[in-house]
């Protein structure tokens, strides 16, 4: 298990900019920072940055790449959180992981059993955790669902 750094906020490098990422992630960011820092975006991806240039500005989110394995390779993030198409999702968890990064994952982890499959077994040997769309899993619909 990879030990965490609790001197220094976690670094997190986010795949795909858009309304998920404006609407729910960076809110949520913001409200972990009230009373401490302790996450901050490094970089962020996105196939064009003229599409997200907006969301990346009301940010203040300043490093920019349109490869996500320069993401996850990178020394400057410590989590990969994957908000990309759903066809992307099982290709950029594997790079995360095998590069030793924590990944949060939007719904779907992968768009097949197999590669889900295969995706949870390489977390297993891998430093980082692997944590599927918690949103969706701690919201209040699914919540009264799962109690029913």
């Amino acid at each position: 298990m990879q030990k965490v750094d609790t001197d220094r906020p976690v670094r997190i490098g986010i795949v795909g900019c858009g309304n998920v990422m404006d609407g729910a992630y960076m809110p949520a960011i913001r409200k972990l920072n009230l009373y401490q820092e302790v996450a901050e975006v490094t970089v962020a991806c996105h196939t064009r940055r003229d599409r997200c240039a907006p969301i990346l500005d009301k940010w203040g989110i300043m490093n920019f790449t349109d490869d996500y394995r320069e993401l996850c390779q990178s020394s400057e993030v410590d989590l990969v959180l994957i908000l990309a198409s759903m066809p992307a999702h099982g290709a950029i968890v594997r790079e995360a992981l095998e590069a030793g990064k924590h990944v949060l994952v939007e719904k779907p982890l992968a768009v097949t059993l197999r590669e889900a499959e295969d995706l949870v077994e390489l977390a297993k040997n891998s430093p980082g955790h692997l944590v599927c769309a918690p949103f969706s899993i701690l919201s209040p619909t699914y919540q009264t669902m799962w109690n029913r």
